[in-house]
């Protein structure tokens, strides 16, 4: 059963402004020397940090909350199994189909950054660190944010599925993307509705990982250059 937030649509706003705010300040702030890739890096982990960082001070902290009100409860083996690592696959298949549409209409679509940097990775390192934060930091950080706390307190006023459908073109808009926007606003439902079921975050964070771990493979190994 999932719990009723604490916080607001103003806490909600404040988190993201204040993400928004650090990752551009980060990112109009190089350091001297560093290569395209550490820059990226640098970048992600500036981001993903104020986004823990945020999240902690606006659903925890300041109202007086627990984790455990964004989710973080122990998840059932069979919930990991089927709605984490089954639906991270399902998910992943759904996007590529997707892709093949959008692609068919948008033939001339710039890859996302992310793709660039897998393409000329140089080195199994390379590749393990930007993987390590597709797969594990950005699943983190964006379920608490995305299914911790927004799509909660969309559900307390329209529903799980009014809720669910908000929260996930909220987290499609949220990449700046208007053609990837529509199958990641999918996913962002389809996570939620994890969350609904699993009633732990881990569960949609096993899916998400699960999702931007084969993104990451097909993108390395050549295998899909569409839409991902």
């Amino acid at each position: 059963m999932l719990e009723n937030p604490r916080f607001d649509l103003k806490d909600l706003i404040l988190v993201y402004l204040g993400i928004l705010g650090v990752s551009f300040s980060a990112a109009l702030l190089p350091i001297p020397g560093m290569s395209e890739k550490g820059y990226y890096l640098y970048v992600y982990l500036v981001q993903f940090a104020a986004t823990m960082l945020f999240v902690y001070l606006f659903a925890v902290l300041f109202p007086r909350g627990k984790w455990r009100d964004l989710g973080l409860r122990r998840a059932r083996l069979k919930d990991i199994w089927w709605y984490g690592i089954v639906g991270g696959t399902l998910l992943i298949i759904m996007v590529l189909l997707m892709g093949l549409v959008i692609e068919y209409f948008q033939p001339n679509l710039a890859p996302q950054q992310i793709e660039e940097m897998l393409r000329s990775v140089k080195g199994l390192s390379e590749f393990t660190i930007i993987v390590f934060a597709a797969v594990v930091l950005a699943p983190l950080s964006e379920e608490l944010f995305y299914r911790g706390m927004i799509y909660p307190l969309f559900r307390k006023h329209l529903g799980p599925g009014g809720g669910a459908l908000l929260a996930g073109l909220v987290f499609g808009l949220a990449h700046w993307d208007l053609w990837r926007a529509i199958p990641l606003a999918i996913g962002g439902v389809a996570l939620c509705w994890i969350y609904e079921k699993s009633g732990s975050i881990l569960v949609p964070m096993v899916a998400h990982g699960v999702w931007n771990g084969f993104m990451c493979l097909i993108i390395y190994f050549s295998i899909f250059k569409g839409i991902i």
